[in-house]
């Protein structure tokens, strides 16, 4: 699972309190991917790159 660093530059949370980062989106809907199929695997393939993009902050600004 990829959790919150202060380098990366998009977060979202997951309902049950994990925080994923990505440097791009593309990294974070990968790092959602993985938790999902780890910790969730019924919802591995529910959301895709739009709601996680929906999900996710700048951090820092970015």
């Amino acid at each position: 699972m990829t959790t919150f660093e202060e380098e990366h530059k998009r977060i979202a949370y997951c309902e049950c309190g994990a925080q994923l980062a990505g440097d791009s989106e593309r990294e974070l809907f990968d790092a959602t991917q993985r938790h999902l199929a780890h910790h969730h695997p019924q919802l591995l393939g529910a959301l895709g790159l739009d709601v996680v993009q929906q999900m996710a902050e700048d951090v820092r600004g970015h």
